[in-house]
């Protein structure tokens, strides 16, 4: 716990305002320890929600607390429980998916506001026509276009797909994924809100604007 609260003091100015899932693997862990993690990641404005864990004890103690036990999209149930998966020709998508293996009829379409705490995950398109706030997250096998503020976490291309793109009126994003590539936003204040488009060029992240 001293190793870790150095590190967060170190890198504080990078990790501030994250929310953070923590992967136990059969270390055993109790109610107390969890408390104690969760304050020391408060204290350097950080939310502990989620505990990965393959010891029961620890799972149980994370339900105890109201955190998660598995990540959204993860084949897993809620119990954090490996779910069997189907053969790989009825799901195309799960294993090398291009923009062409998406269902462009099977996108999702959210007219409200994405608040913090909220995940969405869909393995279609998403387009969210509001906000995405802080602390809410939008997970898509395809592309994610938000008519709105982009300020959560947004991953694009889940699934493996390296085309996918994200799209916002204003993109300011705690942060952004699209496969297995991960950008965060500079904190810049001083910012005009532009429309921009995010994606993948030569194994990076780049943002242009979007016309």
């Amino acid at each position: 716990m001293a190793d870790l609260s150095a590190e967060l003091e170190a890198k504080q100015g990078f990790l501030e305002g994250s929310r953070v899932a923590v992967s136990t693997g059969t270390r055993p862990l109790v109610r107390s320890d969890l408390s104690l993690l969760q304050t020391i990641l408060a204290e350097h404005g950080m939310a502990l929600w989620a505990v990965l864990s393959d010891d029961e004890e620890t799972k149980e103690a994370a339900r105890g607390l109201a955190l998660a036990t598995r990540l959204p999209g993860s084949n897993t149930d809620l119990n954090g429980n490996t779910l069997e998966t189907a053969a790989p020709a009825e799901h195309p998508a799960a294993n090398n998916s291009s923009a062409n293996d998406i269902d462009g009829s099977n996108g999702l379409i959210l007219r409200e506001t994405i608040r913090s705490g909220r995940s969405v995950y869909h393995e279609g398109h998403i387009v969210v026509i509001g906000d995405v706030n802080p602390g809410a997250e939008i997970i898509a096998g395809g592309d994610v276009v938000v008519w709105g503020k982009l300020r959560g976490l947004v991953h694009a291309g889940a699934l493996g797909d390296t085309s996918a793109v994200i799209c916002a009126l204003d993109l300011i994003p705690t942060q952004l994924r699209i496969a297995d590539q991960i950008a965060i936003s500079p904190h810049d204040q001083r910012r005009q809100a532009t429309p921009e488009k995010v994606s993948m060029h030569n194994g990076r992240i780049v943002a242009e604007a979007w016309q």
